[in-house]
């Protein structure tokens, strides 16, 4: 198995319901520090706690659980499963394996046509900058 390693652009998408920070206008990342949950205890995905819930699992146990992308020609990417790792791992600078969603590449980017805004909190796309790694189990 050989890994490639590099940065790529995403664009991401998040809605008031998948994020904190879109519900408030503020990141929990930034605002909690320390915690304590039960492992059971379910947190939605715009609740207070998801995101660092998440990050502390991303920098432990889920290490290297890969996000899926859909390449586009130009070198972009877009996620299509794992936009909330994508946006941790790109605001905590934390390395994300990348797998393809498909065989499919997108001729039509999002981030080249500047389609892209993260406006009034209202919801949609939004690039990121990700520190990637690409894994090749060799088939």
């Amino acid at each position: 198995m050989s890994a490639v390693k590099g940065k790529i652009e995403a664009s991401i998408t998040l809605s008031r319901s998948t994020c904190y920070f879109m519900r408030t206008g503020r990141c929990s990342l930034d605002i909690v520090t320390d915690y304590y949950v039960a492992t059971s205890t379910r947190t939605s995905a715009n609740d207070l706690l998801y995101c660092p819930r998440l990050f502390r699992a991303m920098r432990n146990r889920e290490r290297m659980k890969p996000i899926s992308v859909t390449p586009c020609e130009c070198g972009h990417a877009e996620v299509v499963s794992g936009h909330q790792r994508a946006c941790i791992a790109s605001r905590e600078n934390l390395e994300l394996v990348i797998q393809p969603a498909g065989p499919e590449v997108k001729a039509e980017c999002p981030i080249c046509g500047g389609q892209l805004t993260f406006e009034e909190n209202g919801g949609g796309s939004r690039i990121v900058a990700l520190r990637v790694r690409v894994e090749d189990d060799g088939t």
